[in-house]
């Protein structure tokens, strides 16, 4: 720049002379036989750059090629050592002045190495027992968090960190003198799906005496649901029973409240020091690398170890007739040998890719490279050929390790400090703001000004925790990055305020007597507008639109003991599902006929089985419609449906329900068991409003003795809701 003085620093000539290596070679390798150019993501991972390129770094004892703007990025860097999963080293180093107050800078970072295995305790270090049972990580990361900051308390504390899932027989609470638990609750107020069994067997008792026991329970869930952080209220009242005394209050937690969480960590690790607790040597206990002897445990197929099964059928379900109708597929797996197995009412879990569009799309956004090398995220299930601990590209990880659509509040806040730090450095070297993003000049004033809005709804959206959910409900990931340009951050900045992609949950739509190694699913495609942008499911339009026959796809069973069929086969049966809410039906009549048929010799029918299904048309998106009024031609089942846009009066399942009162009326009286699947917003309320005023139309208590009623049945398993937001 004209005027500027000029630069005499070593570390000028130094970065001049490692610039000007790849320029000359760039200027060489021009006159070799040009490359094929490479525009997709597979490409990337497919075809590394020559040895000796730019950005080539030692890896192993030899070279490991990288872009040129990681080479240009790292001349002259000292070594970033912050977690690329761990928000808060970014702001330590931020406040140290290190590689993590960079937050302005123009290219992406590249992620922190793995962190070196940490060594065990020593005998006179006191162990502190930390309990997690999680469905979708919340549970452990707190977890995770609590134990951090246990271990930096500097009294000689050492968190032992326990899943639930790895104790199904139980724990010996024996040793322990403090257990701090961390529990999330799962639709109707029951356990995490893997820490069930453990949870069960504290509800139950069989800990014994735990009155040498002090105790700290974080109890998660979700207002939404009935049963509000039913299993951690549980597992308080389990411990206070065994005599355990309890070191701080319980803390019920709403979704992510981070502030509230925060306060119960703090809270218990300030109780914790002030605990006069025994060292291991005291207690007699060995301090030897427990975590070998874990890893060394045979897995069953599961979430974090599921099986890849291979696609067998694809069939999509409905008549399109618009580019805004939606389709419903069925998909049919191969469990091989596996050994797999499910009951009806059960779920598959099934563990999708993020679009490849929209990963382009991002990778753009953060200026990234998509062979970027980045660690492998410490949740990732267990895959063929994927090390714990190692490394993948920057792509691969964006695909099937991060969700790319809701990121944690802390995004919001690195991006401010982004900005300030931008605007800061603006004013120090005496420049105004000169609306250059991403390296391109842009002297219109008008879209600078444009500018302004996206960056002040980023500001006003860390007010508070509801301006923080509201701003974030409706963007997707690169909706907030984009708000904060010109303003950039590191790749191991972004991915530290990434959640994990999470598995889907699909009930199961067949059953295991049709063929005990394939199971079916039946899954709606999801598409919909936000902020003016067509978004999609990233599951369904996976099965929809990207999935293959003969594709494998890593999947899982999920249990659901509390969605079950009678054990009498002659129990009459209700089930409401409209939508793919039929999916559990279907294996439910499909299970109770195929009984039927392998004990045709002792000539007993299955019970009563009514269905009520609803969808918009019988022409368009009545799943499974044939077969269904198969059924009922042949009276194996009663069938009422609800087409809710065939006629100019809407009709639902709640309707239906209506009408055919007497009926439900003298099935329940016989026993019947009701079943609800669906949608828990609506379609469910209005149901159970529907069952309740014609149980109360024939009783003479009335709608206090209604609700007495179904609270009976209720208790008696009889009525059983497998219900979602």
């Amino acid at each position: 720049m004209a005027g500027e003085p000029a630069k005499t620093s070593s570390a000028y000539w130094r970065w001049a002379l490692a610039a000007g290596v790849p320029v000359a070679w760039y200027l060489y390798s021009r006159g070799r036989k040009p490359e094929v150019e490479r525009t997709d993501i597979d490409a990337f991972f497919k075809a590394p750059e020559p040895v000796g390129s730019t950005g080539s770094r030692p890896a192993g004892g030899g070279l490991q090629s990288g872009p040129i703007d990681a080479f240009f990025r790292d001349a002259g860097e000292e070594v970033d050592t912050r977690n690329p999963l761990d928000f808060d080293s970014f702001l330590v180093a931020a406040k140290r002045g290190g590689a993590g107050g960079k937050a302005a800078a123009a290219g992406a970072g590249a992620a922190a190495p793995a962190k070196p295995k940490e060594s065990g305790p020593s005998p006179d270090m006191k162990p502190v027992t930390v309990l997690y049972g999680t469905e979708y990580g919340f549970s452990k990361e707190i977890a995770e968090k609590l134990c951090a900051q246990l271990k930096a308390a500097g009294c000689g504390l050492w968190p032992q960190l326990e899943n639930m899932a790895d104790h199904a027989e139980g724990y010996d609470f024996s040793k322990a003198q403090v257990a701090l638990l961390a529990c999330s609750t799962q639709g109707d107020g029951v356990p995490p799906t893997e820490a069930r069994e453990f949870c069960e067997w504290l509800f139950a008792g069989k800990a014994g005496s735990l009155a040498h026991l002090q105790y700290a329970v974080c109890a998660l869930g979700d207002k939404s649901y009935t049963h509000f952080c039913r299993c951690g209220k549980q597992l308080d009242s389990a411990l206070e029973a065994a005599g355990a005394k309890r070191l701080v209050e319980r803390v019920d937690v709403n979704k992510e409240d981070w502030p509230v969480v925060d306060a119960w960590v703090e809270g218990v690790v300030a109780a914790v020091r002030s605990m006069a607790l025994k060292s291991f040597a005291e207690l007699g206990l060995a301090v030897g690398d427990s975590g070998a002897a874990k890893a060394a445990a045979p897995k069953k197929w599961g979430k974090s170890r599921p099986y890849f099964a291979t696609v067998l059928a694809l069939e999509g379900l409905c008549t399109l007739s618009g580019p805004d109708d939606k389709n419903t597929v069925r998909m049919e797996l191969d469990l091989g040998d596996s050994g797999i197995s499910y009951l009806p009412g059960d779920a598959l879990g099934l563990y999708p890719t993020n679009q490849p569009q929209g990963v382009e799309e991002l990778l753009r956004v953060m200026g990234a490279s998509p062979s970027e090398p980045v660690t492998v995220p410490s949740w990732h299930y267990e895959e063929e050929g994927v090390a714990p601990g190692g490394s993948m590209p920057l792509a691969q990880a964006l695909t099937k390790c991060y969700d790319i659509r809701s990121p944690k509040p802390e995004l919001i806040k690195l991006l401010v400090a982004a900005l300030d730090a931008s605007a800061n450095g603006h004013a120090a070297n005496g420049h105004a703001a000169n609306g250059h993003a991403n390296g391109h000049a842009n002297g219109d004033s008008s879209t600078v000004a444009a500018m302004v809005p996206p960056q002040q709804r980023l500001r006003e959206a860390l007010k508070d925790q509801a301006a923080t959910e509201a701003y974030l409900e409706p963007r997707h990931v690169v909706d907030v990055l984009a708000d904060a340009a010109p303003a950039k951050l590191t790749t191991a900045q972004v991915l530290s305020c990434l959640r994990q992609l999470q598995p889907r949950l699909y009930s199961i739509s067949s059953s295991p007597l049709e063929a005990a190694a394939r199971v079916q699913v039946t899954v709606a495609e999801v598409k919909y507008l936000s902020l003016g942008k067509a978004r999609i499911g990233v599951c369904s339009t996976m099965l929809s639109e990207r999935l293959q026959v003969g594709a494998r796809v890593p999947v899982y069973v999920h249990k659901n003991p509390d969605f079950r069929l009678p054990a009498d086969p002659a129990t009459p049966i209700i089930m409401v599902g409209p939508g793919t809410g039929l999916a559990p039906f279907r294996s439910f009549i499909l299970e109770r006929l195929l009984e039927a048929e392998a004990q045709e010799e002792a000539k007993k029918a299955p019970g009563e089985m009514v269905l009520y299904f609803g969808c918009r048309r019988s022409d368009q998106d009545y799943l499974y419609g044939g077969v269904l009024e198969g059924w009922a031609a042949e009276g194996k089942i009663r069938l009422f449906t609800a087409f809710s846009r065939q006629q100019a009066q809407k009709v639902y399942v709640q309707n239906r329900l209506a009408e055919s009162a007497d009926l439900v009326w003298g099935l329940l009286e016989k026993g019947a068991h009701f079943y609800v699947c669906g949608d828990a917003s609506s379609m469910a309320g209005s149901v159970e409003k529907a069952l309740l005023k014609l149980i109360g139309e024939r009783l003479e208590a009335g709608p206090a003795g209604a609700e007495a009623y179904l609270q009976k049945l209720s208790d008696t398993g009889r009525y059983q809701r497998d219900v979602w937001y």
